[in-house]
């Protein structure tokens, strides 16, 4: 009897959050960041207000400092263009001791331009398979002469 229920328990902790999971829960995140009507812009202590749950403290503090979350909706209210997210690739991930280690690409329009950010995020699987994001960093990409982070 004892040896069923622990192979039971096992068997329980076998779930793992999936790419999938994982896929969505960036665009999740990054919808939040890179959806910008400059008609009708994000208070930006709103906008961290939002996000500030995805992110662990470390990430949360170095991002408001440098202006990573709110960029994008700078820019769309200084250049009047909107800003939308449409999808996520995930290029490559790697799983290591509840840390997905992610490389991704995100299709963002931008006015009447569709580019490719590419990127890489480690996101941390907490318990009950709460995903929290512990690095993120991505390239800039130049649209009409202006670099766009």
């Amino acid at each position: 009897m004892i040896i069923s229920v622990v192979g039971l328990s096992a068997c329980q902790k076998e779930e793992r959050v999936s790419g999938e999971e994982v896929k969505a829960f960036i665009k999740e995140y990054k919808a939040i960041i890179y959806t910008i009507d400059p008609q009708n812009p994000k208070d930006n202590s709103k906008l961290l207000e939002v996000v500030k749950p995805y992110v662990n403290e470390e990430v949360y503090e170095k991002s408001k400092k440098n202006g990573v979350f709110t960029f994008p909706n700078h820019f769309a209210t200084e250049n009047q263009t909107d800003v939308k997210l449409n999808d996520v690739k995930i290029d490559t991930i790697k799983e290591k001791d509840n840390n997905f280690e992610i490389k991704y690409t995100l299709f963002v329009t931008i006015g009447d331009y569709n580019v490719e950010k590419t990127g890489e995020m480690t996101i941390l699987n907490k318990e009950n398979d709460k995903l929290i994001v512990t690095y993120d960093w991505e390239n800039p990409v130049t649209v009409e002469n202006k670099k766009f982070k």
